[in-house]
């Protein structure tokens, strides 16, 4: 029995794309994160990576705030 990367769930510290898309973040924020290394991988597949969780919420937290603001 195999499982689509989409249903596994990560290892504890780690966040995938779509974890981050359901706190409201838009994909390609993600993606410019990542581009930029703000956001580095820490594991996944090229498809799915996943990103350190820590390092991931603080730039959620950052990008929240900066929305209160605007």
């Amino acid at each position: 029995m195999t499982t689509s990367p989409r249903s596994r769930i990560p290892p504890v510290g780690r966040i995938t794309r779509a974890d981050l898309t359901a706190l409201g973040v838009p994909a390609a924020t993600v993606r410019s994160w990542s581009h930029r290394r703000l956001l580095g991988r820490v594991g996944g597949t090229e498809r799915y990576p996943e990103y350190d969780a820590a390092q991931a919420l603080a730039l959620v937290e950052a990008w929240q705030a900066r929305r209160k603001s605007a």
